[in-house]
């Protein structure tokens, strides 16, 4: 999934935890294979490659799984975090191999092709028809908590609960160790120095963080964050850094990508619907610095 997964827990004894953590990262590179855009044979692009046809594509349990998900997050951020954003991230990956800046009638392309709303589920036969011709499912923004969502529910197989995920920067937490009332987690305070943190306690959630600190694209003097609006088909360039704590992974990832594009005036409308939900936002426009909390 194109990030390093670090895994640790706490089991009776190493025969276990080792039968435990080898069948954590087979099952993680299983997902890979089913949700991976990069995979050619991957189900997520045999999926996209019927977009437009008409026909009904018979999804594997996972998949489905992951779409429903993926739409319910959608609803509840108003399509700022959008799984059929991959015409538009393609765009995006190919202008920054070759260093050109996409002109607007290829983002308007692109954007056509783009829309949660486009995504037909049909629960009963658990079968998915992406409407428009040219769509692309792209999973960056929720599988690697979906991912570490099912390497828990993998450890407890085995007896095993205090555990906890780093999925490239992203933590799904467990049970607490032992003697221990949670993990300790360190995230960024929300000031705007970005190595001011903050030490929490946590069990049994999710937390994601989300921003452009490392992946931009520069044109013109403006900085393109590697996030992109699936509204404007274009990077943010109001600069934000998202810390999400929700009760799963998957929740986390999902809403750590929406809530970096809502920004912080939309983003407070939208966090007054979601339960048990805690946001951390810093905002960066030119030099005006924003934080909030909520």
């Amino acid at each position: 999934m194109g990030s390093e997964f670090n895994l640790v827990f706490y089991a009776p004894h190493d025969s276990i935890a080792k039968v435990a953590s080898d069948s954590v990262f087979k099952r993680i590179e299983y997902l890979n294979t089913i949700l991976s855009d990069y995979l050619d044979g991957s189900e997520t692009n045999r999926l996209s490659a019927t977009a437009g046809s008409g026909e009904p594509f018979l999804a594997g349990p996972i998949l489905f799984d992951i779409l429903q998900q993926s739409v319910h997050y959608s609803k509840q951020t108003k399509g700022t975090f959008d799984v059929s954003v991959g015409p538009i991230v393609q765009l995006w990956r190919r202008a920054l191999r070759r260093n050109y800046f996409p002109d607007s009638a290829q983002i308007h392309e692109a954007k056509q092709s783009v829309g949660y709303k486009k995504i037909r589920l049909n629960a009963k036969n658990c079968t998915v028809m992406l409407t428009q011709k040219g769509m692309r499912l792209d999973f960056g923004g929720i599988g690697k908590g979906y991912a570490a969502d099912d390497a828990l529910r993998i450890l407890r197989y085995f007896g095993i609960s205090a555990a906890f995920l780093d999925a490239g920067g992203d933590l799904t937490i467990g049970e607490a160790p032992p003697q221990k009332k949670g993990w300790e987690i360190e995230v960024s305070s929300g000031g705007k120095d970005s190595t001011a943190k903050r030490v929490l306690t946590l069990k049994n959630c999710g937390v994601a963080t989300s921003g452009n600190t490392y992946r931009f694209m520069e044109h013109n003097g403006v900085k393109y964050s590697h996030i992109v609006d699936p509204r404007t088909g274009v990077g943010l360039t109001t600069h934000t850094r998202t810390t999400v704590i929700a009760p799963n992974g998957t929740a986390a990832d999902a809403l750590a990508t929406a809530f970096s594009v809502l920004g912080i005036k939309e983003g407070k409308k939208v966090a007054k619907k979601l339960k048990s939900v805690r946001i951390w936002l810093l905002e960066q426009n030119g030099l005006e610095w924003k934080t909030a909390n909520f």
